[in-house]
């Protein structure tokens, strides 16, 4: 029985989307290291196996560690090098039989041309139009001299180019993440003809489920895909069907002379991410619990209005106004998923009725 804020997952939906990118990823002859930062679950993890998936994608050195412990030996961690850690990194290459690493500067080469103890691989991170981290496609003359210092440490080894275009994800259309996305594989065949036909690696979830064209890219790591959101869906990269995750927040107050009912459900659940849908800001979408605890599509004309750390508003339309009591549950379709699921940290399943962690 649900009594407080619960992030419910439909396996089944979650699977789809596994192998409907696996099944793209095949087709386009391009390796799969799907990103585990959404989900952060040992457990979906091995959903992933059953699609053929033996590498994988992750955002930290420590959670490198937890699906190192659960059997995963080919591990890329996509941030770039914290220096700090470098006995985490030392033991956690020890662990497994490929880590790679990514790098954005060469002060974070030198460091571990120092000290690394164990052999690991190196990506050098490009910045294909994101603005958040690494080189600047057009910098070749750093980046050659970054090759040079790598191929000069007797540990480390130059695995290629990794990038992940994170402006794809202020696209509000298919059409404008294509456009985005043929830059960026443009960008990326310079790069190798610059350098010898390196392999690069692009990690986004909108390019990687909307693209038709890969030009010269040879790995994904896309995340998201694994329950998709309403920004993706906003953007085209997935219908509401797709979405695999909704928090069931229990109603505690209804205001029935403003059309409004408050939630256990706020910033700590949801966070504070926000869209524009249909001319409003949204924190997401109420949905309604059906049999087995499925949801049903967006309820119309309602939204949550507000969040604050443990309250959510929910503004309602009146036949739902009219639905819904206190005690009741009512399920809410988050606006990024990876933020809902890093603030629940588990899942209650629909097959099954169990906990996931």
């Amino acid at each position: 029985m649900i009594s407080s804020p619960t992030l419910l997952i439909d396996p089944k939906k979650c699977k789809t989307n596994i192998r409907r990118m696996a099944e793209k990823a095949g087709n386009h002859g391009l390796a799969f290291k799907p990103h585990v930062k959404t989900h952060q679950s040992p457990v979906i993890g091995e959903w992933f196996r059953e699609f053929g998936i033996d590498a994988i994608t992750v955002s930290s050195v420590k959670m490198g560690h937890l699906f190192a412990d659960h059997g995963w030996r080919d591990i890329t961690v996509a941030f770039p090098v914290n220096i700090r850690e470098i006995d985490s990194i030392n033991t956690l290459a020890a662990k497994i039989d490929a880590l790679s690493l990514l790098v954005a500067n060469i002060e974070s080469v030198q460091f571990l041309r120092e000290h690394l103890t164990e052999p690991a691989q190196v990506y050098i991170e490009i910045d294909t139009g994101g603005e958040r981290s690494g080189f600047r496609p057009g910098q070749t003359d750093s980046i050659a001299r970054l090759i040079r210092f790598i191929k000069h440490s007797d540990l480390l080894t130059l695995k290629g180019f990794y990038s992940h275009p994170g402006h794809t994800y202020s696209a509000r259309s298919k059409h404008e993440i294509k456009a985005i996305y043929a830059d960026v594989v443009l960008q990326v065949q310079r790069l190798k003809n610059r350098f010898n036909n390196l392999t690069c690696c692009i990690g986004d979830t909108p390019g990687c489920t909307v693209a038709d064209d890969f030009g010269e890219v040879d790995e994904i790591s896309p995340g998201n895909f694994v329950f998709y959101d309403l920004m993706q869906a906003q953007a085209g990269a997935c219908t509401i069907e797709d979405i695999a995750v909704a928090l069931a927040a229990p109603v505690v107050a209804t205001y029935p002379q403003r059309n409004e009912c408050v939630i256990h459900g706020g910033a700590v659940h949801l966070s504070k991410e926000t869209l524009e849908w249909d001319r409003q800001t949204i924190y997401g979408l109420p949905v309604l619990l059906e049999e087995n605890n499925r949801w049903s599509q967006p309820v119309e004309n309602a939204f949550i209005k507000n969040l604050s750390q443990e309250h959510g508003i929910l503004k309602c339309s009146p036949p739902l106004m009219k639905k819904l009591h206190v005690g009741d549950i009512i399920g809410v379709l988050p606006v990024h998923s990876c933020l809902t699921a890093n603030l629940m940290k588990s899942y209650y399943s629909l097959e099954g009725n169990d906990l996931i962690t």
